[in-house]
């Protein structure tokens, strides 16, 4: 089974409308649906906003439901000024910038025993470049893509200084609230996992208006790659892998 998660509604109801052979259920206050997309068995949940939802989330679908493989897509803000919304990125390490133990010689983002960038799969990640090829290539006015680091922390970003921080500090391209919390649990678990991000805003002064303006955008994006990359993601999965993470 192939676990699928989004922070918002907006973020999962595309998906949704596609599944087939359904059945819900609750829990802890989080509706997980699981059915057909095309031929791959999924559970698709909406976490909620944020690196506590995320990780309650994604530990309770692990415990519960045992995806072999997991994702986490959405929207997130973008942190060069080449990018535009509908922009595609597909994180290849995510990082949560607001950990600060810079008081016991740390790095920002880095705690004892845990790396600093937490590695995607390359499997998926592989997976999920060729899904945006399938979506967008030829397509007129298409979105870009782009693969590097997804940095997360507890703020809806729009401060230009904090921006280029974040850009400097981690190499990171966007910023969000849940793919390092997300990320952080499958590791713990064993299991391999990926953040694909549609952009919605620039992380700048005026990207609260500019993230209501483009979310429905960025969620399309999102959708037209997770509708190609769903049925794929399984495909050559023999959980070897996750049994060497696991030892």
């Amino acid at each position: 089974m192939l676990g699928v998660i989004g922070a918002m509604t907006e973020e999962v109801q595309l998906l949704l409308g596609q599944l087939s052979d359904t059945s819900s259920s609750v829990h802890a206050g989080i509706t997980v649906t699981r059915g057909d997309y095309k031929g791959t068995e999924i559970a698709l949940a909406q976490s909620g906003i944020g690196k506590i939802n995320a990780t309650i989330c994604t530990q309770m679908m692990i415990d519960l439901f045992k995806p072999q493989k997991l994702i986490f897509s959405g929207v997130a803000g973008g942190l060069l000024p080449n990018m535009q919304a509908g922009d595609i990125i597909v994180a290849s390490h995510v990082v949560e910038y607001d950990m600060d133990l810079t008081a016991f010689g740390r790095r920002h983002g880095e705690t004892p025993g845990r790396e600093r960038l937490i590695e995607c799969q390359p499997d998926l990640v592989s997976k999920a470049t060729a899904a945006f090829d399938a979506a967008f290539d030829g397509v007129e006015g298409g979105p870009n893509l782009m693969l590097g680091t997804i940095a997360s922390g507890d703020t809806f970003v729009q401060d230009i200084q904090k921006l280029r921080w974040l850009q400097r500090e981690f190499a990171a391209l966007a910023t969000e609230m849940e793919g390092a919390a997300f990320g952080h649990t499958c590791r713990l678990n064993g299991l391999p996992f990926v953040v694909i991000r549609a952009l919605s805003d620039s992380s700048s002064h005026s990207a609260s208006a500019d993230f209501q303006q483009n979310l429905s955008r960025a969620c399309e994006n999102s959708f037209q790659l997770m509708d190609r990359m769903i049925p794929t993601a399984m495909a050559g999965w023999d959980g070897k892998e996750e049994r060497r993470d696991r030892e």
